[in-house]
């Protein structure tokens, strides 16, 4: 049952994490620095994979929030199934 918490935690502070850099990127836009215009313009294709990643940032986060519960806690979460 800890396990479950602890990785729940962990995805909880990853997608908060990642939904305060795509806000960060966003409040960059509206600020009146177009960064998804210059990557577009400038990038094409590739810019728009990149703004589709920014976008996803917050599951991003969530999954890497998970995978460093499991590094760090990874022999205590094992011990506590016994």
């Amino acid at each position: 049952m800890m396990k479950i918490v602890y990785y729940v935690f962990g995805a909880f502070i990853g997608f908060g994490c990642g939904s305060i850099l795509n806000l960060v990127f966003y409040w960059l836009d509206q600020s009146g620095v177009h960064f998804a215009d210059y990557l577009i313009k400038n990038f094409g294709g590739f810019g728009r994979f990149v703004l589709e990643m920014i976008n996803s940032l917050p599951l991003f986060g969530a999954a890497l929030g998970i995978i460093l519960v499991k590094i760090l806690f990874g022999n205590q979460l094992d011990r506590s199934e016994r």
